[in-house]
């Protein structure tokens, strides 16, 4: 882990400060990290990364009683914290090095003024994102079925699993929590209305070919493959059904907001695929663009899941048992989490 973190940071170094400096003090509460420094014949080397969260410090030239002052002890209470993700701290001959990655979900400051370093931490609100979870389909509207196994069933358990999920980190409204009905226009509105970060639609698939399967991730394009086509006109064909045109839902957002809501789902998208498929040893059916309204209509990130295919044998039985449905929540959950606090 160490020799993993000194990697990654020196790869990401971004700003370096030093001056002479000793060690006079070193103090640890519940939202601080202080050093304080005297002036002396040694080097102090600061550096941070925000996208890495990792702070390097570096002292040279010590004396015995500085050397005093990075216990066993402190590195254990900086554990105990919660606030870092990891702490490395190695003595050598004559210095000190700290490196430090701060936890998802904590904001810190940091200052290297009056031979003091300072480092004030704050744990982030849970109110910071809110998400939506879409379960397609519902009421009248079944979705893909192949006898006893529903899409809108399935998508409605797993959507409520992610929900219970989230909801230990982030604020979670879902379209519909029980078997009603949501026309296609209405949900990507529910997700503009209270400024959502991120849109999550969730469905099953099905083919008229039974040896199709796999999980499969959508997002926003107006460009897409015939097949990516496909599966759009096919959710897109539910609004037309019900009596709601799928037409009228316009893109939101404007050109460069499309190209960064892309950018930011096709990310999210890769995520979940892999972490799907992988956990649940399904076929990564990979990342496609279409233009799908429900994705069309919602300014900000979204995906679209096709957890598998109702109509293959191996899929179907993954997506009607209630632990494949937990671990598939617990997946997305993961991946949401990893984008979010990147």
């Amino acid at each position: 882990m160490k020799k993993k973190l000194l990697s990654v940071f020196f790869f990401f170094l971004v700003s370096v400060l030093s001056f002479s400096a000793k060690v006079s003090d070193v103090k640890f509460s519940a939202n601080k990290f202080i050093i304080n420094l005297n002036a002396a014949d040694g080097e102090c080397l600061v550096s941070a990364d925000e996208e890495s969260r990792l702070i390097y410090i570096e002292i040279q030239n010590l004396d015995s009683s500085s050397f005093e002052k990075f216990s066993r002890n402190l590195e254990l209470d900086i554990r105990s914290s919660n606030l870092f993700e990891d702490v490395i701290i190695d003595k050598s001959k004559d210095s000190v090095s700290l490196t430090l990655q701060v936890a998802p979900k904590v904001s810190y400051t940091m200052d290297t003024t009056n031979k003091r370093i300072e480092l004030n931490l704050q744990r982030t609100s849970k109110n910071k994102h809110l998400i939506v979870i879409d379960p397609g389909h519902g009421g009248k509207d079944p979705g893909a079925a192949r006898g006893s196994v529903v899409e809108k069933k399935i998508v409605l358990a797993v959507g409520t699993y992610l929900r219970d999920e989230l909801s230990k980190d982030f604020n979670v409204i879902m379209t519909r929590d029980s078997d009603f009905f949501v026309v296609l226009s209405e949900r990507p509105k529910i997700g503009n209305k209270n400024k959502a970060a991120l849109f999550v639609s969730v469905h099953a698939n099905a083919s008229d070919n039974k040896s199709a399967n796999g999980v499969e991730v959508f997002y926003f394009s107006k460009k897409s493959s015939p097949y990516a086509e496909r599966i759009a006109n096919f959710e897109n064909s539910i609004g037309e059904k019900y009596g709601d045109s799928s037409d009228k839902i316009i893109q939101i957002s404007g050109e460069l907001a499309y190209k960064k809501n892309q950018e930011n789902s096709i990310r999210l998208a890769k995520k979940i695929v892999e972490n799907i498929a992988d956990r649940l040893e399904m076929r990564n059916g990979g990342v496609h663009g279409a233009n799908f309204a429900v994705l069309r209509g919602f300014n900000g990130t979204g995906v679209l899941i096709e957890l598998g295919f109702v109509s293959n044998s191996y899929d179907s039985e993954i997506l009607v048992d209630s632990n494949s449905q937990q671990k598939m929540a617990e997946e997305i959950a993961k991946s949401i989490r990893e984008y979010l606090t990147r």
